[in-house]
């Protein structure tokens, strides 16, 4: 009773114990997150502070340049009278020449009146390249003209608010739907008396930093996670071997001695045959003093190891098998089976998500039954290969699906879903210059026929109903082109 009482408590302390590998798994790799996390961190603002103290820089020399070069007591009064001096069309030409030979947006001068919701700003001068004032001369700035509604309220008080602030250089960025993101700097001017008469400015286009940062970000986080990785590798390699292994060995051959020893009478039956421990440390001793236990068990762990790798192994390798099952063997990208696995996703979105900016394009290569018959269908496959890349780069930024011979499926979304009439006419753009290419082989000149449809929750209630449009849409423009299926 007492012995069956004590198991029982054994058992339950049993349950509740958590492995040694797997705490020390969960540590190294909350470890890594933690590292990863404080690392990109901090190395996200100091990037992107030494990328703006480039663009302060380089903002701040433009205008001290331009600002050594502009007579404020003539501009003064040439916004006064409402007539330009000479003076005034000398400073309008330096700063046409700084609008193109240096990379800003703009460089103008301005007087902040107020910040209402229209007329707030003044415009007194503002740079103009060669090519506005080739094909938009109406961007010219007019002498004392108000602005309108061109500035928000919130836009206007970041100028007002740096009026009349000395040598000081005010910076701000500011979002705008149709240029992107601008970095302004703005420079207070003064006549020959001190008055304050106007600010000179400065916006260069910061719209490729975010890019610039996402990418050195990636980059470092990529190479914090491997060399995380490969640290944890190596220490769990050395605990495997120093620690856990040896551990879990002794402790499986004591157990199953304690299991099998209540009315043996076999004495051979109580040796534990034990594997070298090599640790050098205290497991060393442990084992030494319990291997003449049994010799006999040293084929059985082997072989329940042995068992366990092949597990390990037979589990990779049907990983690896599902994994091929959703890529297509000619093009390498996700073939039906993961299109419709994609489908079933964004369904399940429309349901719970209200998920609607998304459109299907349908690609169908044209004329490959002539190819194949003409040249093989070795160039045939070639065909299929080589409009897939196009579709691919072209639609980078949406997933692609081969979901038949020669028939391709875009889901459109992203960046690509918002500019699609400029991608489809790119896509068409690629394929007239190759078939334009004398030195690409007939198959190589690859055409293809291509129709898109958006999501309409008025009349959509499956991505099936959006197929089904975009797959129209491509016949129609595959019989206008004359090259509806000839097989």
């Amino acid at each position: 009773m007492n012995g069956n009482h004590s198991g029982t408590e054994s058992n339950g302390r049993e349950e509740k114990r958590v492995p040694l590998k797997k705490s020390i798994l969960f540590r190294c790799i909350l470890f890594i997150a933690v590292l990863c996390a404080f690392l990109s961190v901090v190395n996200y603002f100091s990037y992107r502070n030494a990328l703006y103290q480039r663009y302060r820089d380089y903002i701040t020399d433009l205008l001290r340049y331009a600002a050594a070069n502009i007579d404020v007591d003539d501009m003064k009064e040439c916004l006064a009278k409402g007539e330009k001096s000479q003076k005034y069309l000398e400073t309008q030409v330096l700063f046409d020449q700084i609008k193109d030979t240096h990379n800003i947006d703009f460089i103008y001068v301005i007087d902040p009146l107020n910040t209402n919701p229209e007329d707030n700003i003044m415009n007194i001068i503002a740079g103009m390249s060669t090519y506005e004032k080739n094909y938009i001369p109406e961007n010219e700035v007019t002498l004392g003209g108000l602005t309108g509604t061109d500035y928000t309220p919130e836009t206007a008080a970041k100028y007002y608010n740096a009026k009349d602030l000395g040598d000081e250089i005010t910076f701000f960025e500011e979002w705008a739907d149709r240029w992107g993101s601008d970095y302004t700097g703005i420079l207070s001017l003064y006549d020959s008396d001190g008055n304050y008469f106007a600010e000179l400015c400065v916006d260069v286009s910061v719209t490729e930093i975010r890019n610039v940062i996402r990418n050195h970000l990636v980059a470092c986080v990529l190479i914090i996670v491997v060399v995380g990785i490969l640290f944890m590798v190596l220490f769990l390699t050395w605990t495997r071997h120093a620690i856990t292994d040896p551990i879990q060995l002794i402790e499986t051959k004591v157990v199953e001695l304690a299991d099998r020893s209540h009315g043996q009478t076999d004495p051979n039956a109580l040796v534990i045959d034990m594997p070298d421990i090599r640790t050098k440390n205290e497991l060393k001793s442990l084992s030494g003093a319990i291997v003449r236990l049994s010799h006999d068990m040293r084929n059985y762990l082997v072989n329940a190891l042995s068992a366990r790798d092949d597990a390990a192994v037979a589990h990779k390798k049907a990983m690896e098998m599902t994994r091929q099952a959703e890529r297509d063997s000619l093009t390498g990208i996700r073939n039906r089976h993961a299109y419709d696995e994609e489908v079933k996703r964004i369904e399940w979105r429309m349901k719970s998500e209200d998920f609607r900016d998304f459109g299907i394009g349908v690609v169908d290569l044209n004329f490959l039954k002539r190819i194949n018959d003409t040249f093989g269908h070795e160039k045939g496959n070639q065909a299929i290969v080589k409009i897939c890349a196009i579709v691919c780069r072209v639609f980078s930024h949406s997933p692609v699906f081969r979901i038949g011979g020669d028939e391709f499926v875009i889901v459109l979304a992203n960046d690509d879903f918002g500019v699609i009439d400029e991608k489809i006419a790119e896509f068409e753009r690629v394929l007239e210059s190759g078939k334009n290419d004398k030195s690409l082989e007939p198959w190589e000149q690859v055409s293809a026929a291509i129709g898109w449809s958006a999501f309409d929750p008025d009349q959509d209630h499956h991505v099936e109903d959006v197929f089904k449009r975009a797959d129209h849409n491509m016949y129609e423009n595959k019989k206008k082109m004359k090259a509806v299926r000839e097989d």
